[in-house]
């Protein structure tokens, strides 16, 4: 769709919004979502440095993976659960 034909339709969608105050809400909403300011992430740049590596490994094969299955009997008998 052309940015025109975009701006014409939710000009049209607005307006059926505006008239309605329980879409007007949540209208007000989203556009409070669009404009909040991007809080700090609570998880440290190192983290995702260490999930890139790993998944680096997981792709190039070099870890080894177990189902879950695998996993639960391990723990199982690890724990005695």
């Amino acid at each position: 769709m052309e940015t025109k034909e975009l701006r014409r339709k939710l000009i049209k969608d607005f307006g059926k919004f505006i008239e309605d105050d329980s879409k007007l809400e949540i209208l007000e909403s989203v556009f409070d979502a669009i404009n909040h300011d991007e809080k700090e992430s609570i998880v440290f740049d190192s983290y995702y440095d260490i999930v890139a590596e790993e998944r680096e490994k997981y792709i190039s094969g070099e870890n080894k993976i177990s189902s879950w299955e695998e996993e639960e009997e391990r723990l199982n008998a690890k724990y005695s659960l």
